[in-house]
């Protein structure tokens, strides 16, 4: 029950779920009730524990919503723990939602132990609804399609120290340079939407190409994850971008922008499909993309 948890905590009880167990990091959430921690107003008897195996074990739950962090490889024991209690596992980690060319030892471990104690593992939240559902429709609009190109922004400050600490935020541009020269950058959360969308329209890959950018501040601003001023010059966040050449032509570029704002930035998404018609183009303005992921998850458990 993190900021992302507490969220889905008011959403699974107003669309009627039991909830039997709740799991969170944070000393200062650990013992209390989980209506308390979620800010809803009223306690729903069900105390936060640290300890997931301890939950898992009392709580016999038939779904787990986890909400952890980014990577298949740090969330494999969080998803080997709800599969080995019998729970199926809908997350809004991000490499899950298309793990197969980034994380493929660990789907396949994971795959195996699913269907072993038969139940499922389902990644879903904004970029199933944004970059993945929208465009495949806009694609189904097109007699042919040569070109699909994506563009997204979110704010780092949404989603806590966490995020903002992965995007490099406040860090210096030689730090940033340092860190991507000794330890290289995962392009997962921009190459799994690619790869999802080279594979759901039954092409093959032949190429692929990533790069990250940094974006900078022109001026102090204030960051709410990292509770100081980032300097002028310094990191607000970075931009990842991927493209995929396939063999049967059509080429999929996706670049997402997740930086610090600035004042008056607001969250976009668009699509654009190029062939014939010329050009097909989807845009969202104003996206609320922390909720949506919320409400995407909690509305894929039927699913």
């Amino acid at each position: 029950v993190g900021a992302m948890g507490s969220i889905i905590t008011r959403l699974l009880v107003e669309k009627g779920a039991t909830v039997v167990g709740a799991v969170g990091r944070s000393p200062s959430k650990v013992g209390r009730d989980l209506g308390e921690v979620a800010g809803l107003g009223y306690d729903l008897g069900i105390t936060v524990d640290e300890d997931p195996d301890a939950v898992m074990s009392r709580a016999a739950a038939d779904v787990a919503v986890v909400a952890v962090s980014s990577y298949l490889e740090t969330m494999f024991d969080h998803f080997r723990t709800c599969i080995e209690h019998g729970a199926n596992v809908v997350t809004i980690e991000e490499e899950s939602f298309f793990p197969w060319s980034t994380a493929p030892a660990l789907a396949q471990r994971l795959d195996r132990l699913a269907k072993r104690h038969e139940v499922t593992i389902m990644g879903s939240g904004a970029q199933d609804l944004y970059w993945m559902t929208l465009p495949c429709a806009l694609m189904g609009a097109a007699h042919r399609v040569d070109s699909v190109h994506g563009r997204t922004t979110w704010n780092v400050d949404d989603y806590g120290p966490e995020v903002a600490n992965h995007v490099q935020a406040g860090s210096t541009l030689d730090e940033f340079d340092s860190h991507v020269a000794r330890e290289g950058w995962p392009s997962f959360v921009v190459r799994n939407t690619v790869d999802a969308l080279v594979a759901d329209a039954g092409l093959t890959a032949a190429q692929v190409q990533t790069s990250v950018q940094p974006v900078l501040a022109s001026s102090e601003t204030p960051s709410r994850s990292l509770g100081r001023e980032i300097a002028p010059g310094s990191l607000l966040g970075v931009t990842d971008t991927a493209t995929i050449t396939t063999h049967e032509g059509p080429s999929f570029t996706f670049e997402q922008t997740g930086c610090v704002y600035r004042p008056g930035q607001t969250d976009m998404n668009e699509w654009v499909v190029r062939g014939e018609p010329a050009e097909l183009k989807l845009r969202n303005d104003n996206v609320p993309t922390r909720v949506a992921t919320c409400t995407q998850v909690v509305n894929r458990i039927p699913d």
